[in-house]
């Protein structure tokens, strides 16, 4: 039993005195600090040196969970290959159909406009009384079209939401305001509880429901008083059979809204709802994504993957790491480039002048080469990576094609290192004087081949090369 307390309290204290880091990734920015959590607080730190019984916390900021999955692997070698984030896109770039198709607005009222006073003054009753059912019908076909303009309303916000749901463009800060700033207009209330989603609904259904009604009573009464009624009959510039006829066309273009209503009878309830769910969704998510890294002393690499959810338009697949620096692995690239050298000697021309002294002329700046190159330096991530190389190149001009030998620095760019600039000592066969001359002197001869003999010399050079097997990396 003593033996068992005292296994636990060991643990205990491990545990307790294990070291805790915290790597903080803003999606949408694209940037990630590194913090060591002490006791009592949290600092940030340049990198993550992991020691024994260290443990790291991955956390994601503006991580859309509508949108987005997530894989973290930890590496025990630093990886090769990285995926940016330039493919990703948002997925809710088309939103034809969105509609459902129940709504392309109300037909044209073509009536004589509500008046609301009408008299008797010149017509007799019964004109009298089909014209007030034609204002009647005309009054009540305007309280139809604001629910009629409700109801677009409605559903364009909900396409709205739909796209601020997906958005991966946007921070959680823009992405919420916009959502509440939507619904407060169409729905004038961002407190979206089940009592007031009922009472909105419904009251929009009431509204609907008795128009449409009142406009199917009002037709038949025009319908039916038009057999009464002078059809050549002229007010307003219209014949009474126009009129007639303008409000039976004016009602059967609601066909489509009048089925949908007549299938649905919950129609406003059920876009109000749909509408509140979305922003309920929205406003309640956490756009945050925690993940522990299991405790490994020999971690070196942590790998993110960001891929869409399998309903998402977009394929792409965004992958960043996270370097520990505990282990700075040597990496090793081969490259193929131009070298360009300078060689002191190589630059001058020697000849004997007529006055029989050894004079000089300008040759070539450089000489340029075919090189290749081996690289090698820390295997850490980021866009410039510096290092040393070891290489050689053969002139493509000149009358000499010896190997030149190259030693250098390298700096390696871009994720997967494609392009790699390099610069430092050549060591070429090159002409120089012989037998101790030197410009100025005087010689019996005049055959300049005399005058110099070749061997070795250090010069300089810069490549720029390509490491041909990543050029195409980071593409999906």
């Amino acid at each position: 039993m003593k033996i068992l307390s005292t296994a636990v309290a060991c643990i205990l204290f491990i545990v307790a005195n294990a070291q805790q880091y915290v790597i903080k990734y803003d999606i949408f920015k694209q940037k990630s600090n590194y913090y060591r959590v002490n006791k009592e607080d949290t600092v940030r730190i340049k990198n993550i040196d992991l020691k024994k019984n260290g443990r790291i916390m991955l956390e994601l900021n503006n991580y859309n969970p509508f949108y987005w999955n997530a894989k973290v692997t930890a590496y025990k070698n630093p990886v090769d290959e990285e995926v940016g984030f330039d493919n990703a896109f948002n997925p809710i770039s088309v939103l034809a159909g969105g509609l459902g198709g129940i709504m392309n607005g109300l037909p044209n009222l073509d009536l004589p406009k509500k008046r609301g006073n009408l008299t008797a003054d010149g017509l007799d009753n019964a004109t009298f009384n089909y014209l007030s059912t034609v204002e009647n019908y005309t009054s009540n076909f305007e309280n139809l079209q604001q629910v009629s303009d409700k109801l677009e309303e409605l559903q364009t916000a909900k396409l709205q939401l739909k796209e601020l749901k997906y958005d991966i463009r946007h921070d959680e800060a823009y992405i919420k305001s916009n959502a509440r700033a939507n619904i407060l207009k169409v729905l004038g209330t961002d407190q979206l509880d089940v009592t007031s989603i009922l009472k909105i609904g419904k009251a929009y259904n009431l509204q609907m429901q008795n128009c449409l009604q009142q406009a199917g009573i009002h037709i038949k009464n025009i319908q039916q008083q038009q057999k009464l009624v002078n059809p050549n009959t002229v007010f307003e510039d219209k014949t009474l059979k126009e009129i007639g006829e303008a409000a039976v066309l004016n009602y059967e273009g609601m066909s489509q809204l009048r089925k949908a209503a007549a299938q649905n009878p919950g129609l406003m309830l059920d876009e109000v709802a749909l509408l509140a769910q979305l922003f309920n969704e929205i406003n309640n998510a956490s756009f945050k994504f925690s993940y522990a890294v299991k405790d490994q002393e020999d971690i070196s690499d942590i790998k993110l993957e960001l891929f869409p959810k399998a309903d998402s338009i977009s394929k792409d697949t965004i992958v960043q790491y996270f370097e520990l620096s505990r282990r700075k692995m040597l990496r090793i690239r081969n490259s193929l480039g131009i070298a360009f050298t300078y060689f002191t000697a190589n630059n001058r021309n020697f000849y004997v002048g007529s006055d029989s002294i050894i004079r000089s002329g300008k040759k070539d700046l450089f000489n340029p080469l075919l090189s290749t190159f081996i690289h090698f330096y820390a295997g850490k991530s980021g866009n410039v990576k510096w290092g040393g190389a070891l290489g050689f190149g053969i002139p493509l001009t000149g009358e000499k094609k010896d190997i030149n030998f190259l030693l250098g620095l390298s700096a390696a760019l871009g994720k997967n290192e494609p392009i790699l600039i390099t610069a430092g000592a050549a060591g070429a066969k090159v002409n120089k004087l012989t037998n101790g001359y030197a410009l100025g002197d005087k010689v019996n001869f005049t055959d300049a081949s005399k005058l110099t003999t070749s061997g070795y010399d250090i010069g300089g050079f810069v490549s720029v090369s390509f490491n041909l097997s990543n050029l195409n990396l980071g593409k999906k």
